[in-house]
């Protein structure tokens, strides 16, 4: 994406204004299944580079990073979708 991350959210901000709920859903679904691969505790023997080059320090960083991020996002929409709506 070549948007600015600010403007990005921005774009989406206002996107979710006006999406239906079955956008809405897919969006979420979408989200599910992007942060899903990267919190499994599988490392594959691509992470490591050609020939294991890259040390299993900053491929193990690498993917707590990752998997940190995703665990965050979950844990977003659970509040979000627990939460009771406002009436």
């Amino acid at each position: 994406m070549s948007m600015h991350p600010d403007q990005r959210q921005q774009e989406i901000r206002a996107l979710i204004r006006s999406a239906s709920p079955d956008q809405l859903r897919a969006a979420l679904e979408a989200v599910l299944y992007t942060t899903a691969p990267v919190q499994r505790d599988d490392r594959d023997v691509s992470d490591y580079g050609i020939d294991g080059w890259r040390p299993h320090e900053v491929v193990d960083a690498e993917h707590d990073g990752r998997s940190s991020v995703g665990d965050e996002v979950d844990a977003s929409i659970l509040a979000a979708l627990e939460t009771p709506p406002p009436r």
